[in-house]
């Protein structure tokens, strides 16, 4: 099944409500058949930059190109676009092959096109046995493939993802994830994907595009985004992490800090302190066995730190080095771990 695939950009789009800003000066550029996820908390802007791409919601200034061609005064109908929306969307009276089928009939498809294009779909999302099943006798993850086999139908140059795997439980969220990376990789399409997810945004993405109050924060790589965060919020957002305070770091290691927090992650620490490591030093406070590892906390010793508590992650294999709740410890860290914060 041959996609097509388009660059998109959104240059300065803002969208107002009132006087309160859902998104604020949005410019960001993606390649064509990239990946990319739009992170954030609620109230981030996320959803509301894939409406304005969709179609859905004008922007109140700025504007949206998709392969090169301004959009922003086109209805979605126009705009060639797919889309997965979180609640499936299906129409419960239809078969799943009159699902599949429905943009295809929009655009007046003929019915030898319509059947060879729907087969086609449903085949990459591995549901050629089901088109004459309504959608209840289906099970989550079948219902989530057939709303994206209706998506993909048309051979949209862009395909936009909305918190489409949230109504899953784990198991299910986990298998469509692989199943998603998949039929990327095989249709090479442009994909937006919104989510409030960290590990489906690390998972999934070519890049993550992170917002908070309707403001781009960071986009880079997946590792580039976790291991180099820009800022406390970053940090703090992706994954788990421990920040500490310039006076408490600088007087933990003797080295100055160029900026007013350090990002240590929990899995960074150890306590097999090599030489040139940092050395942290205070009293386990508690223990969390996790199957492959041993979670718990370090409260650090010394008046300038506040009694700050780290949080460390360490690997089941060297269990044996990790002392009881309430003894003295010391952990290592290497400088390279360490993550300078701009605010």
């Amino acid at each position: 099944m041959l996609q097509h695939n388009a660059p998109l950009s959104f240059q300065a789009v803002t969208k107002r409500y009132g006087d309160a800003s859902a998104l604020e000066g949005l410019t960001l550029d993606v390649k064509a058949g990239e990946f990319l996820t739009l992170l954030g908390p609620s109230g981030s802007g996320k959803t509301t930059a894939l409406n304005i791409l969709a179609g859905f919601t004008q922007a109140s200034e700025g504007e949206v190109y998709i392969d090169d061609r301004p959009v922003g005064a086109l209805p979605p109908e126009r705009r060639n676009v797919g889309m997965v929306f979180q609640n499936f969307a299906l129409f419960p009276h239809m078969s799943v092959f009159d699902n599949v089928a429905f943009p295809l009939r929009m655009r007046k498809a003929t019915r030898a096109l319509t059947r060879e294009k729907v087969g086609a779909a449903l085949e990459t999302v591995h549901l050629s046995g089901m088109a004459d099943r309504k959608p209840a006798a289906l099970s989550g993850g079948q219902r989530q493939r057939v709303a994206l086999a209706r998506a993909i139908v048309a051979a949209p140059p862009v395909l936009l993802m909305d918190e489409c795997l949230s109504a899953l439980d784990l198991k299910l969220r986990e298998e469509m994830r692989d199943e998603i990376r998949r039929i990327h990789g095989t249709l090479g399409t442009t994909v937006i994907f919104v989510t409030h997810d960290q590990s489906e945004a690390l998972s999934l993405s070519d890049r993550v595009a992170l917002l908070n109050d309707g403001r781009l924060c960071q986009v880079d790589h997946p590792q580039a985004i976790y291991d180099r965060p820009a800022t406390r919020f970053v940090a703090d957002f992706i994954g788990r992490t421990n920040i500490i305070a310039r006076e408490a770091f600088e007087h933990l290691s003797g080295q100055p800090l160029g900026g007013p927090y350090a990002s240590i992650r929990p899995e960074r620490l150890h306590f097999t302190p090599q030489p040139g490591d940092i050395r942290l030093t205070g009293t386990i406070e508690d223990l969390t066995f996790l199957g492959a590892s041993i979670e718990g906390r370090l409260r650090l010793s010394g008046g300038q730190t506040g009694g700050q508590v780290l949080r460390f992650a360490v690997p089941r294999s060297i269990n044996a080095a990790c002392p009881d709740p309430g003894q003295e410890a010391v952990m290592g860290c290497a400088p390279a771990d360490i993550v300078t914060l701009n605010d």
